[in-house]
């Protein structure tokens, strides 16, 4: 069997128009617009099943936005990305200060008061390693 060929939908946004533009690369002639970016999208994978006379749920389609938004996209996924592993590295500082506190001597309320945690989640942590 050979691979399912991927078409390639470029978008363009025309705000005078205020809707979404979308060709299939190399189609000379099929393309479409919609309101949104979801009805264009719906719409040009709807334009290239008429154009091959196929089946929509048999073609693969790679959408590509123009680059000022997926660079504005791209820019928040890192910066998301990057507060999910601070997020993470919090919480593994966050649970090997409890217990070097506690070892310490120092009583749940003193650890949390210290961390800025309540003692129920000292309490939490302690137990978690237990």
């Amino acid at each position: 069997m050979s691979p399912k060929k991927t078409y390639v939908a470029v978008y363009e946004r025309d705000p005078e128009d205020d809707a979404w533009n979308v060709r299939i690369e190399g189609l000379e002639g099929c393309q479409t617009y919609g309101r949104s970016l979801h009805q264009a999208r719906l719409r040009v994978r709807e334009a290239l099943a008429l154009w091959l006379d196929r089946d929509p749920e048999a073609l693969l389609v790679h959408d590509v936005l123009p680059s000022s938004l997926t660079d504005v996209a791209d820019h928040v996924a890192k910066a998301r990305s990057d507060a999910e592993r601070a997020g993470t590295r919090a919480q593994q500082e966050t649970k090997q200060a409890v217990h070097q506190l506690a070892a310490l001597g120092l009583s749940r309320r003193d650890v949390a008061e210290i961390l800025g945690l309540s003692h129920q989640r000292v309490q939490q942590l302690l137990e978690a390693a237990g």
